[in-house]
């Protein structure tokens, strides 16, 4: 997949390493219109497709609101993407309560939410593997 981030995030650190050198992208792709790619520009990772469509949108809640990002969500519905909310797992509940709401029942099944431990042990698995394929 092909990545981006916002810009204020491209100095922020994952393992030692700006995120500005891990993106693959500088800018979304043109994939929508005007007022639709706005609030993609301020999701915190999308991932797009061999066809640059969006594949998955994620939303990193370490401090911040998680209904503004359930409301970014809700704008982007209309396309054929996952979506995610990372937070530690005492978030979980707030997240419940809040994605239980009416306004939010037409996205409701479509967003998942990880917990930060759920990641690490994914990430560290999957560099594992990946290191043991090249023995």
């Amino acid at each position: 997949m092909k990545t981006f981030i916002p810009n204020q995030d491209k100095n922020k650190l994952f393992l030692n390493k700006p995120l500005k050198e891990i993106t693959t992208l500088s800018d979304v792709y043109a994939f929508s219109y005007p007022e639709i790619i706005k609030y993609a520009k301020t999701v915190d990772v999308i991932w797009f497709n061999e066809r640059k469509m969006p594949y998955a949108f994620f939303e990193i809640e370490h401090t911040t609101d998680i209904k503004n990002s359930l409301l970014k969500f809700y704008e982007l519905q209309d396309f054929n993407a996952e979506f995610y909310i990372v937070a530690d797992e005492h978030r979980r509940k707030n997240f419940n309560e809040l994605i239980s709401r009416s306004v939010f029942r037409t996205i409701k099944e479509r967003i998942k939410f990880k917990n930060y431990d759920l990641l690490t042990e994914i990430h560290s698995q999957t560099f594992r593997l990946a290191r043991a394929e090249t023995l």
